[in-house]
This record gives structure tokens, C-alpha cells and sequence, in this order.
């Protein structure tokens, strides 16, 4: 009888386990399914998580910091960024995406992709208009610029070596220059970014420019926050982000235009090449001029120092009037012998004084 229920005790013992072993195969395939589900998913929508709370919140404290629209002088600048430049190249590389990293307009380019993002159409006026009749759709961008894709399930996939990043040699950069009355500096905050696809002709000769679209910057720069970049090829660790690189301004590009009251480009003002880049050079000199006026410089320390040198003036001998080697030793050794002659030391010691 004892061997009997000790038969079915194992038996039952041996069923449970059997039962866990299989529940738990069961969780890692689903677990493994549901990762691979989700990995698929992030690939074919270009692998951009979304924005976390905490990421919203801090959005929305740095814009509220390079508020606008109360400065008392504000001066509008477009410029181009051309990525072949070596200062600028930061935002060209890598081309196709490694890891977690992508380049700007590949970032661009998928938000875009999985509707994260509005753009707006490039005006042939120069006009930017973010408003409704201007948006611009992702099938749009596709159709206008033939990029290769594919429909799947009603969206559109476009592989990372059909991404356009290789041809976005440029960037059209809209930036205000503005005095912040609350930090009372002079700040640059950047206002929109239009990608610039650059082609060459069947002759391989002529490059022209072709603007994709405007997208303003508030709507990325969530994202380019969290992108980091590597800005020299001498140190090789990603310790800044795009967002960084906008930020500080560390980018270098001509300006094209700034706004006016006709709406003209430098261009258009100024067909000669070389009177566009003095009228370049001139608003440049501007820009700083203005940051530079605000301040009454204190010029105390310099009266401070000038005063102290003209009381100064004449005590000492002049280079011109110095001392030669023999002169200075000459007067030294008088100097000994004067200090000798007038110590009081005794002639005689006191024992000698006692004697007498």
C-alpha cells in the first residue's frame, strides 16, 4: 500500500513538473515573439521611439526659455548650411543609420514617415506659411522626389539605403537674432529647417539645389535632444546632440537672406558675387555690432592703471638711461661699504674695555 501511493505521489510530482517546464517554454516563445513583433515594428516605422513624459516636460520648459514673441528687437536670418563642409559634416554622418544613430535628415525623414511630425511645402517666393494649406504629407515628399517604396497594409516603407540622406547635401536655416529682456542677452534660437537635395546634371557639371520642405524646429527638437552627434574627428565620444549643435550655434553657414520689407533674397539684391559677400559680411558685422553696443564697458581698471604709471614715470632709470654691469657694481659695493661705516659695532670687546 505504501508503494502504491508512493508510485502516484511521483507520478503527480513528475506531471506538475512536466505541466511548468511546458508553461514556461510557452512564455519565452510568446516573450520572444512579442519582442521580435515589436523590433519588426520599429524597423519598418525607422526605428524612432516615441517621446517618453519626461521628455514632453522638458520640451516644453526649454521653449518656454527662448520665448520670442515679447523681445523688443528681433532680426530674421536665413542661411545655407552646406554639409560638405568639415565643420558641418556632423550632420551629414552616418549616412545610413548605425545602431541608434542617424544623421539629421534620416531623423527627419522617419518622424515624418510615422506621422510624429508636420512639414510644410517649400514656396518658390521664399514665403514659408505653416498653416493648414501648406502641410505637406509624407506621400507628397515620395511621389515629388522619387523615393523608392512599398505599401504594405496601407503605409508606406522605405528601406534605410532608399532613404535620400546620401543626396541632403544642405540646409536652409531659419534663425531669429533676438535681445531676451528677461536675461538681457543677446540669444539665436532656431526657427525652421528645410532639407536641401543637391543633384548634379546628365553632364555631371551643373548642381542644383532642390528644397524638400520646412518643418519647424519646436517639432524635432524633442528628438534631436536625444540624438547625440560627434562633432571632431580628434575626440570620437558623443557627449553633445544636434540639438546641442544648434544650440551653441556651432555650425557655419552663408546667409542667403534676411528679412526685409520686399521680400528679397541677397541674391536678388545683389546679382554681383562680390557685392553679395560684403552685403553678407556687412550683416555679420551688424549682428555683432548690436550685441556689442548694449554695454557700457567699465573702463576704471584701465584709468586705474594709466594713473599708476604716470606716478610711476621717471622714478625708475629708463632702458634707454640704465646702468651698465661695472656702474651697478660700483654702486653696490659703495652702498656695502657705507652701511659698514655706519653700524655701531664696538672696536674693542668688552673684555679688552675691562683690562684698561
Amino acid at each position: 500500500m505504501k508503494r502504491l501511493f508512493l508510485t502516484i505521489t511521483i507520478g503527480l510530482c513528475g506531471l506538475l513538473i512536466t505541466q511548468n517546464l511546458f508553461a514556461q517554454q510557452d512564455q519565452g516563445e510568446a516573450l520572444r515573439e512579442r519582442l521580435t513583433r515589436r523590433q519588426n515594428q520599429q524597423n519598418n516605422s525607422g526605428g524612432v521611439p516615441p517621446l517618453t513624459v519626461r521628455a514632453q516636460i522638458m520640451n516644453e520648459s526649454q521653449s518656454q526659455t527662448q520665448e520670442i514673441g515679447n523681445a523688443p528687437w528681433i532680426r530674421e536670418i536665413y542661411r545655407f548650411i552646406d554639409l560638405e563642409k568639415e565643420k558641418n559634416a556632423t550632420l551629414y554622418y552616418p549616412v545610413t543609420p548605425i545602431g541608434d544613430r542617424t544623421n539629421l535628415f534620416t531623423l527627419i525623414f522617419r518622424l515624418l514617415q510615422n506621422g510624429d511630425i508636420t512639414v510644410y511645402k517649400y514656396q518658390l517666393n521664399d514665403m514659408e506659411v505653416f498653416n493648414e494649406d501648406n502641410k505637406e504629407t509624407f506621400k507628397d515628399v515620395l511621389e515629388r522626389f522619387d523615393i523608392m517604396n512599398r505599401q504594405e497594409n496601407g503605409k508606406y516603407i522605405v528601406e534605410d539605403i532608399d532613404v535620400p540622406s546620401n543626396e541632403v547635401l544642405g540646409y536652409y536655416v531659419k534663425e531669429a537674432w533676438y535681445f531676451d529682456k528677461n536675461n538681457s542677452v543677446v540669444d539665436i534660437k532656431t526657427l525652421a529647417l528645410c532639407p536641401v537635395i543637391i543633384r548634379q546634371d546628365d553632364f555631371g557639371v551643373d548642381r542644383s539645389r532642390y528644397p524638400m520642405f520646412w518643418v519647424p524646429y519646436e517639432n524635432i527638437r524633442p528628438y534631436t535632444s536625444r540624438m547625440p552627434i560627434m562633432i571632431s574627428s580628434l575626440n570620437n565620444a558623443t557627449t553633445m546632440t544636434i540639438n546641442d549643435y544648434f544650440v551653441k550655434h556651432l555650425f557655419q553657414g552663408d546667409i542667403e537672406k534676411a528679412t526685409n520689407v520686399r521680400n528679397l533674397s541677397l541674391a536678388q539684391q545683389y546679382p554681383d558675387e562680390a557685392k553679395r559677400k560684403a552685403a553678407q559680411k556687412k550683416i555679420e558685422e551688424q549682428l555683432k555690432a548690436f550685441n556689442a553696443n548694449l554695454w557700457v564697458y567699465n573702463d576704471s581698471i584701465a584709468a586705474n592703471t594709466g594713473a599708476a604709471q604716470a606716478n610711476n614715470k621717471g622714478k625708475g632709470p629708463s632702458i634707454k638711461n640704465a646702468p651698465t654691469s661695472n656702474s651697478t657694481n660700483t654702486t653696490t659695493r659703495a652702498a656695502v661699504q657705507k652701511e659698514a661705516k655706519s653700524q655701531s659695532a664696538p672696536s674693542r670687546s668688552m673684555r679688552n674695555r675691562k683690562r684698561n
